[in-house]
């Protein structure tokens, strides 16, 4: 018969017992962390450039992945691209209809961090599609979509979509700061506001191209 433990030994097999159970629960903590860690990663995924899709109206649409390229050089490589026979250009959204269209089809539910679109912030407060038809409105101005900041209003019947959090008030991101355009996504897509030159705390991943007349 072995002898019966000490005192002393019973304390040191039950700290050798806490000893793992702190263990387990720190590797339980660390999974459950890695797993919560990948689907965040996984809610902004990182997209390839996708071949076009043709809309309504046999307008094309296509993603291009370029990360941190400025607005400038994004509107010129679109201009680049051609699709039976239409040049690209950076993408309009006049419509509800096309917005969703884009969302649902040309991206499939998989939204990518910062695209630019084919909009400027023309004058102060003034935010116009100055590609591709409508930026031959107004004189060449572009069309005018929206005028002011959070509390501005949709103009000409226009299509606009804000987050909350496009129009920024001092800081870096101030509204007299910021130039064009962007869809972009906190669990659905919307349009945002960026500098246009590809600053790395944007996030900017790539554009919409669009084809036609």
């Amino acid at each position: 018969m072995s002898e019966p433990l000490t005192r002393a030994e019973w304390f040191f097999r039950l700290a050798m017992i806490l000893v793992g159970l702190a263990a387990l629960a720190y590797l339980a903590h660390r999974i459950v962390n890695r797993q919560s860690l990948e689907a965040d990663v996984k809610a902004v995924p990182v997209l390839r450039t996708r071949p076009v899709v043709e809309g309504p109206g046999g307008h094309g649409y296509q993603y291009v992945a370029a990360a941190r390229i400025s607005w400038q050089d994004a509107s010129a490589a679109a201009r680049k691209r051609h699709w039976r026979g239409h040049q690209g250009y950076l993408a309009t959204v006049d419509t509800a209809a096309e917005f969703n269209f884009i969302v649902g089809t040309v991206f499939r539910k998989q939204y990518p961090d910062v695209t630019y679109l084919g909009g400027r912030q023309t004058a102060p407060g003034e935010w116009r599609w100055v590609s591709g038809p409508d930026a031959a409105a107004d004189d060449g101005k572009g069309l005018l979509f929206w005028k002011g900041d959070e509390n501005g209003n949709p103009q000409n019947g226009a299509f606009a979509d804000w987050m909350t959090t496009a129009f920024v008030h001092g800081g870096k991101w101030d509204v007299s700061k910021v130039c064009c355009v962007t869809m972009f996504s906190y669990h659905r897509p919307q349009f945002s506001t960026s500098l246009g030159t590809g600053d790395a705390d944007e996030g900017v991943s790539g554009y919409l191209v669009e084809y036609g007349d």
